[in-house]
């Protein structure tokens, strides 16, 4: 329902208002995917045109709300409870959206062709093509509920691996998107069997590359490269070998990081912050806190 580059949101032909945007993924280093929630006032939206996927989740709903909208002559009317969803392919011109009634919070997450075209790549999705997404709305989907509630919840407050889940998260919403609500039939046993763990001498390798890059960015398709799977196949492959997705492993070594680097007690707080990829200082004081029980400060006082 919007255009949005990679990595920053609002431009292109149209932008929604700024007055209710309250929170943006601008700023946050994310590749792949772009995210922000607002709140919706009653009223119509001017025509917009997408050249990214849109996936809208209503997380504080009112039931009382109905979008009507219409893409390529389609006509929809869909009751904006918390969970009902939204889709708008690439290309699809909606020349008509109407709120009927005032929504407190609603999440829009931007896909560009990136995570599509990885998955295309894999045996499972061959020749997926992001405008094979329906132009559809409804009331609930598990899948598309998880990860959005994954994806608000780090633009609400950053954690030490965001860009990693955030890339993770694309590829599995993109995966779901071609499963659930794609206008291309995929071929028996797509959605795969149980993922073959990494062996040893891999998941060797990619721990000592995270260990040995906690100060940098830190993607998908470079731990799924040091691998050598692709990166659908590494975050599967990942989790069945160590119980965590990479986002996890990695939040948990930059947040063993800072503990040490908090003990040692040379650096400033910012500079832990910058040095744990967090945007922010206060950020990182934020997830320091909610991870271990103390703000960063407190934690250098009393172990430094």
């Amino acid at each position: 329902m919007s255009e949005a580059s990679d990595d920053r949101i609002g431009k292109g032909r149209w932008a929604l208002p700024s007055a209710n945007l309250l929170l943006s993924s601008d700023g946050r280093r994310w590749t792949g995917i772009a995210a922000e929630t607002r709140r919706h006032s009653t009223g119509e939206l001017p025509e917009m045109i997408s050249d990214r996927t849109v996936v809208a989740l209503a997380l504080r709903g009112n039931p009382d709300a109905v979008i009507h909208r219409r893409g390529n002559g389609l006509h929809q009317a869909t009751r904006a409870a918390t969970g009902t969803y939204w889709l708008c392919p690439e290309g699809v011109s909606e020349d008509s959206i109407r709120i009927t009634a005032a929504i407190p919070a609603m999440l829009h997450i931007y896909l560009p062709h990136q995570p599509f075209q990885v998955l295309s790549r894999e045996d499972a999705f061959p020749d997926l093509d992001a405008t094979t997404v329906l132009y559809a709305a409804g009331p609930h989907d598990t899948w598309i509920t998880e990860v959005g509630w994954a994806i608000a919840a780090e633009l609400a407050c950053e954690t030490a691996s965001g860009k990693l889940l955030v890339e993770s998260a694309a590829l599995a919403l993109a995966a779901s998107l071609a499963h659930r609500h794609s206008g291309n039939r995929l071929p028996p046993g797509a959605r795969g069997g149980l993922p073959h763990a990494l062996d040893a001498m891999r998941l060797s390798r990619v721990r000592d590359f995270i260990d040995a890059n906690l100060d940098r960015d830190i993607g998908v398709d470079d731990l799924a490269a040091v691998a050598c799977l692709s990166q659908y196949h590494f975050i599967r492959a990942f989790k069945a070998a160590t119980g965590l997705p990479p986002h996890r492993y990695l939040g948990l070594r930059r947040l063993e990081r800072a503990k040490a680097l908090l003990r040692l007690g040379h650096m400033s707080l910012a500079d832990i912050a910058l040095a744990c990829r967090f945007s922010s200082q206060a950020n990182f004081t934020r997830a320091f806190r909610r991870s271990v029980g103390l703000p960063p400060g407190e934690y250098r006082l009393r172990f430094g």
